[in-house]
């Protein structure tokens, strides 16, 4: 009898089971509840491209969250929801300045919306059209300078007419939520020392557009600076490699892998390197490429602000004298911007080399003078001390040979 009472209970669980599965999880949401009354005491905050609504939540158990629907463009409506733990919401993807109508739905844990409540906006200007733009003539190619003051998410599409088809088409776009900076485009090995136009225009993520701006530019005249010739040219004070295999001539090796050159950890800043680029030269550019190991991007011995000087004859005891003249002083800015959060923008960033250009400053009057020898002085690093290591996987330099 008891093997007869066990085998029936072994045939049921089954039954028993599927029975569970199908019944599935019990939602505690009453449909027959109202929907939820209208939000009241609304405040317009207007702002470029959008505004802020504050407002007071109707007093109810089953309301779940605030919902704005808006037509930014004719015919494209956009929808922004609030949860019932905030009082305002945020309304983006105006394009043009205007009066504009939305309406606040307050909605219930069982999606019943109550009737709207209508409120007029008045966005200020977009941050794409805020957003200035200018074309320059540089080394190679085209500069494009940026300021962004809303610090928008932005595209800047650059367009040419380079198969001479009568119509610009695209060359590039660089997407960019900086305040402001330069983009510069050189093609493939160089853009001719001819003049030619070029014109763009910037997109936000909501389609909207600014005028589009057309410019003729002639690139000055680069060339890279070939690196056979380069030889370590240590001088006394310089920064010493942790050891033997992160030697400086790791810094001109075209090896673009996880290490580089590598000084000793704890020299106090700043410090400096030397090197002889074996010809001379006159500098437009250069190209600095931090180290990857152990996602050293940003951190440690990334080179934050460093000095370019030049010397035809330097003097042997490695002094900082007259013999060295200074070129530039350049910053390496992560794109994300400040603090140790580190997106992919800025591994992006740094893998593709930081790049740099000579130009005429209060610290480098005279740049483009003629020069052999190279100190690379590292004046801060992303170690955020004042002694630090300096990383560089490589370096390479643009500008005019001159024998």
């Amino acid at each position: 009898m008891k093997n007869r009472i066990i085998y029936i209970i072994i045939l049921l669980m089954p039954v028993v089971w599927i029975s569970c599965k199908e019944e599935g999880r019990i939602d505690f949401i009453d449909d027959t509840v109202p929907a939820p009354g209208q939000v009241t005491n609304v405040t317009v905050s207007n702002k470029p491209g959008g505004a802020v609504l504050t407002y007071t939540l109707p007093v109810d158990k089953n309301l779940l969250y605030i919902r704005a629907e808006y037509e930014i463009q004719p015919g494209v409506i956009r929808e922004t929801k609030s949860s019932y733990f905030k009082d305002s919401l945020v309304l983006e993807g105006f394009g043009i300045p205007g009066t504009y109508d939305v309406k606040l739905y307050s909605v219930g844990k069982n999606e019943k919306a109550s009737t709207p409540y209508i409120v007029q906006i008045n966005p200020t200007t977009a941050p794409v059209r805020l957003a200035n733009k200018k074309f320059r003539d540089t080394f190679g190619g085209v500069a494009i300078d940026f300021e962004n003051p809303e610090k928008a998410s932005l595209a800047i599409v650059l367009m040419a007419d380079t198969a001479n088809l009568g119509y610009m088409s695209e060359l590039i776009t660089y997407y960019t939520a900086m305040p402001k900076g330069t983009f510069t485009y050189r093609g493939i090995d160089g853009l001719d020392p001819v003049e030619q136009e070029f014109a763009m225009y910037i997109r936000d993520r909501w389609g909207n557009y600014s005028d589009t701006l057309t410019a003729k530019v002639t690139p000055w005249f680069e060339e890279f600076i070939p690196k056979a010739t380069w030889n370590d040219y240590t001088l006394p004070g310089d920064i010493p490699p942790v050891n033997s295999s992160y030697s400086i001539k790791r810094i001109w090796d075209e090896v673009y892998d996880n290490d580089g050159f590598h000084g000793m950890e704890t020299q106090m800043l700043p410090h400096t390197l030397t090197w002889d680029l074996g010809k001379t030269v006159k500098l437009s550019r250069l190209k600095y490429w931090p180290r990857k190991h152990a996602d050293d991007r940003w951190k440690r011995g990334h080179a934050k602000i460093f000095e370019i000087w030049g010397s035809v004859s330097p003097n042997p005891t490695g002094e900082m004298d007259d013999s060295w003249i200074p070129l530039g002083r350049f910053e390496c800015v992560k794109p994300s911007g400040p603090g140790t959060q580190i997106t992919q923008e800025d591994i992006a960033f740094a893998e593709e080399g930081i790049e740099f250009e000579f130009g005429v400053t209060d610290f480098a009057p005279d740049p483009f003078t003629p020069v052999r020898y190279i100190r690379f002085r590292t004046i801060s690093t992303y170690a955020n001390a004042s002694f630090s290591t300096v990383h560089i996987l490589e370096l390479s330099f643009w500008g005019e040979l001159m024998n």
